[in-house]
């Protein structure tokens, strides 16, 4: 019977099936690309060319998305099984495809020796972080939206009551034109009515007079004599046209003028011209204020920035001229710098036995006992840190947690100068000889001869060595096969020592005599040097270290005083 978990699978076991059996698998080996039923899988871990490999259950490997479960160990041009990285091209490769493809890189490295680690390394860390930070941010963004949700149903109530007292305000402010134009119509009204009546009275006095006439003039006419109605009639004729004169005069002018009231029946226009609107419903955005969470800190920021002005990249001082305290030697000599990723600070005593741990708001926190005299420090992950052998050719990966050695190689030549560490390989700069290029155990990428002496500090940019060289008071840059293609060079310039760089192609160096720090954007077609930062604080500055995580700067002196800028594009 089989189980019923099995059966779910569905995976049938690979060896079995070759062989006509029909089994279902309940391991799966990523190595061999096989299921294994149980059977199988005790031939398996009992094998030797098997017995390392480490298998995971069916049902765990059924959750991988189906485009993971389809990537294959094995070359699918070539047919052959992948045993190197390109860095240069960040690609697997078989051996036939070291042959062909990728005749020309240099930066090749054994796989097993890219993927051994990399579950608990830091870049797998860096990862899952940043997937947490994202989730994180789109929470935010999402609860900050639906928050301005409901600002706006809030503000609509608002605006709903201010619109209702708009309205009543306009109404009141009609009530009270309404109640100016009545009494403006009282006054209008008794003004003319008053003109009229007088009016009135006025031609009620001549209609008397002119009564009068006619009466007495029937009377002269019934009894007067001859001559009296001659004398009489002769002189109502002089009153009547006299009175006649007088009638057309008032006929005529103001006072029988026709008065009447009416009042404007485009209203709804006026209103219209005078209260176009109530008012306004207006949109008011601003730039969010959400600070979005990335434990790389601002670098987000930078990449979308691509190519950064050089006139605008600044630096802020978080805080300067802390000294590492003595240890035995009054004179200790702080070699080099680096950040961890926590945020603490560490510098080496190339004169004691000693690397020194700061904590990130500039307070002493420990001390490292050496068995060696440290030159160049450089992170590693969050527990490890690589540290040189001064006058010697070992680098040792030390645990910051118990202070231990946990392995250590020795590179080529003599004496390692110094180092620097960026993408998993180290930089090693070797007394009298030129440039290592290694991977994080030692095994030699590259080697390059140089023509120039007298070189401090280097770091490896974009296939590019940038290094400095103090006697020239230059920066230089090579290439891969150690030709120089180009030199930096600035009057504010003296003693260049320390050397680093962003991400994004920006140089920081330090002026071991000029007191100062400069920078240089490599992938701008200028070679122009620029002064960030200049104090007698920074007299003998040597070691400088750039976090990409938090966009900061670290710089220590050769005696021991250190400082902490942040750095703005």
């Amino acid at each position: 019977m089989v189980p019923t978990d099995m059966a779910a699978s569905g995976r049938l076991c690979d060896i079995c099936e070759t062989r006509e059996i029909t089994v279902f698998a309940i391991d799966w080996c990523p190595e061999c690309e096989q299921g294994l039923c149980q059977s199988c899988k005790y031939h398996h871990s009992a094998a030797k060319l098997s017995k390392t490999h480490q298998t995971i259950p069916v049902e765990s490997f059924n959750k991988l998305p189906f485009a993971i479960q389809e990537i294959k160990n094995d070359c699918s041009e070539h047919g052959a099984r992948f045993e190197y990285f390109c860095s240069q091209h960040e690609l697997p490769c078989c051996v036939e495809c070291i042959k062909t493809t990728h005749s020309e890189c240099r930066l090749l490295t054994p796989m097993h020796k890219v993927v051994e680690h990399y579950k608990t390394s830091n870049a797998l860390s860096d990862f899952e972080q940043t997937l947490s930070d994202s989730i994180n941010n789109l929470n935010t963004l999402i609860k900050d939206r639906l928050n301005n949700i409901s600002l706006l149903a809030d503000q609509k109530e608002k605006c709903l009551e201010s619109i209702e007292d708009a309205k009543r305000n306009v109404i009141a402010h009609l009530d009270e034109l309404e109640m100016k134009l009545k009494v403006e119509l009282e006054a209008l009204h008794g003004e003319h009515l008053k003109a009229i009546e007088g009016s009135v009275k006025e031609f009620e006095v001549f209609k008397t007079n002119v009564a009068k006439i006619q009466a007495e003039a029937v009377v002269i006419k019934q009894y007067g004599s001859d001559f009296q109605r001659f004398i009489a009639f002769r002189d109502f004729e002089k009153k009547l046209k006299s009175l006649e004169t007088d009638t057309h005069s008032l006929a005529t002018n103001d006072s029988a003028k026709q008065i009447s009231l009416s009042f404007s029946t485009d209203v709804v226009q006026s209103v219209e011209k005078l209260i176009p609107t109530l008012g306004g419903v207006i949109v008011n955005t601003k730039e969010s204020e959400i600070k979005l969470v990335d434990h790389r800190g601002k670098q987000a920021q930078i990449l979308a920035i691509g190519r950064p002005c050089i006139d605008k990249i600044k630096l802020k001082l978080v805080f300067e001229s802390v000294q590492v305290p003595h240890g035995h030697k009054k004179n200790s000599i702080m070699w080099d710098n680096c950040f961890l990723s926590n945020g603490r600070l560490v510098f080496s005593d190339s004169s004691d036995k000693r690397l020194i741990v700061f904590k990130e708001s500039g307070d002493y926190d420990k001390e490292i006992q050496l068995p060696f005299n440290p030159n160049s420090v450089a992170f590693i992950t969050d527990n490890e840190i690589a540290v040189g052998k001064s006058n010697g050719n070992t680098i040792s990966i030390i645990s910051i947690v118990t202070s231990l050695v946990d392995s250590s190689f020795e590179s080529e030549g003599d004496f390692i100068q110094s180092f620097s560490f960026r993408k998993g390989q180290f930089l090693i700069v070797i007394v009298n000889f030129g440039f290592s290029i290694t991977d994080i155990e030692g095994n030699v990428l590259n080697t390059i001869l140089s023509c120039c002496d007298d070189i401090l500090y280097a770091v490896l940019l974009n296939d590019k060595i940038y290094f400095s060289q103090f006697n020239e008071d230059s920066i230089f840059c090579c290439d891969l096969k150690g030709y120089v293609i180009n030199e930096y060079r600035d009057k504010r310039l003296k003693y260049p020592v320390g050397v680093t760089c962003s991400e994004i192609g920006v140089l920081f160096i330090t002026g071991y005599k000029s007191n100062n720090i400069l920078t240089l954007h490599v992938s701008t077609s200028g070679n122009e040097l620029k002064e960030l930062y200049s104090s007698s604080e920074l007299h003998l500055a040597r070691a400088i270290s750039y976090n990409s995580s938090k966009q900061q700067l670290l710089v220590s002196t050769e005696d021991g005083k250190i400082s902490l800028f942040d750095v703005s594009y």
